[in-house]
């Protein structure tokens, strides 16, 4: 690659741009390939060039080239999908995570092109219309949801936050951006206001009929027994409705164990029982390991797959009185009625090496495990227990990295 030398070492203004607002210059530095009809605007306003610059001064050479491989390496690994445009709204410079989102094998080629490349009119106009607005009024757009509408009609939801982007003037030159695939986060709520609407309707239905059955009471006297049957087994089935419309804020939906809110609610009264009858018990903290390779290399339903093998290989390690939850993500948490935490662990690597002999997968499953026990004597908190669980935990996945690298 050729390198054009600017003399800029000692000018206040690339010093400034870069040291304190320099965004501006950096992003046309660092967007690889651009147009020159589309880089003029850009050049009108700054002093220094979108290729990259031998610096004479050794303070500025590292400082720019930290910046850029910082930038670099953000773009490159981010999940979420983050862009930079024009005032034209066309793409500057794109996130590897967003290139990908729009098939594309390098992120610059995406250079130059516009959201109507990518998406049918109904969502690309009403893109384009949020960031001329911003770049008129300056105001950011902060998490949006937005429904993207590709191309080959397959529809997507994203979260998405809208910045204006200046110069070292102040003046805006175009937008910048960040959107996060929430897709499942979506479907997961349409589901569950479905399951509400129906369980509503149930309640309803029951509540209606508790009331035809206070009526018949009241008016046959003869029929009371059955009546008062009839009453018993409805409210019932109301008490179980409601038990259904509690539970779906305990329960984790992908693996149906407790979630974070379930675990503390239920460990909190299992605390205080352990308190007043002096039995020993443990805390444990358990991580999936490598769950991101995971999505990476087989795809994030083969993520979610792990997390549901991991939920059944702990399922079986544990008693139906112990307490198993996932707090979210990959981790793990258990409440043992258990005076022995060596068996504990013993028996979750023994569980963990019997599904990988047979489990059949690409990958292996690997857990990270912290467990603490108390004394139930003591006076303390689950969550400060779960917090001595977690960094136990922490320091075995350490140790197993650098064992990898030795």
């Amino acid at each position: 690659m050729g390198v054009r030398e600017y003399p800029f070492g000692n000018n206040p203004q690339i010093r400034r741009g870069f040291a304190r607002r320099g965004t501006h210059a950096r992003l046309r530095r660092w967007g690889l390939g651009y147009p020159h009809d589309v880089w003029r605007p850009w050049e009108q306003d700054l002093e220094c060039s979108c290729l990259p610059t031998k610096v004479q001064n050794p303070s500025v050479r590292v400082s720019l080239t930290s910046a850029e491989d910082l930038l670099h390496a953000f773009l490159e690994h981010v999940p979420d999908g983050v862009y930079f445009k024009d005032r034209e709204s066309r793409f500057v410079r794109i996130s590897r995570s967003l290139a990908h989102r729009f098939g594309l094998g390098d992120p610059a080629d995406a250079i130059g092109k516009t959201d109507s490349d990518v998406f049918r009119p109904e969502h690309a106009q009403q893109a384009l219309a949020d960031e001329q607005m911003i770049i008129r009024t300056g105001e950011p757009i902060v998490e949006k949801e937005e429904k993207e509408t590709w191309s080959d009609g397959h529809e997507t939801w994203v979260l998405t936050t809208k910045l204006p982007l200046t110069d070292d003037k102040g003046v805006i030159i175009g937008t910048m951006g960040v959107s996060r695939n929430i897709t499942d986060r979506k479907r997961i709520e349409e589901e569950l206001h479905h399951h509400r609407l129906h369980l509503e309707e149930l309640v309803a239905k029951r509540t209606g009929e508790l009331q035809r059955a206070k009526e018949l009471l009241e008016r046959d006297v003869a029929a009371r027994k059955l009546a008062e049957e009839e009453l018993a087994q409805k409210a019932k089935e109301l008490a179980l409705a409601n038990a259904e419309l509690e539970n779906l804020s305990l329960v984790d939906d992908l693996t149906g164990l407790y979630n974070r809110k379930g675990f503390l609610a239920l460990a909190h009264h299992r605390v205080k029982l352990a308190q007043r009858t002096g039995e020993p018990f443990f805390v444990a903290f358990v991580d999936l390991d490598d769950l991101k390779q995971i999505n990476d290399t087989f795809g994030h339903q083969a993520g979610n797959c792990a997390l549901v093998d991991a939920a059944t290989v702990l399922k079986q390690c544990f008693r139906d009185s112990d307490i198993l939850a996932r707090l979210g993500g990959d981790e793990f948490a258990v409440f043992i009625a258990e005076a022995d935490g060596q068996k504990i662990a013993h028996r979750i690597a023994s569980k963990l090496a019997a599904y990988n002999d047979s489990a059949g997968r690409e990958y292996c499953l690997s857990f990270s495990t912290g467990i603490v026990s108390a004394v139930s004597a003591e006076d303390f908190e689950i969550e400060t227990l779960l917090a001595e669980a977690d960094s136990l935990m922490y320091q075995q996945k350490r140790q197993k990295r650098s064992a990898r690298k030795s």
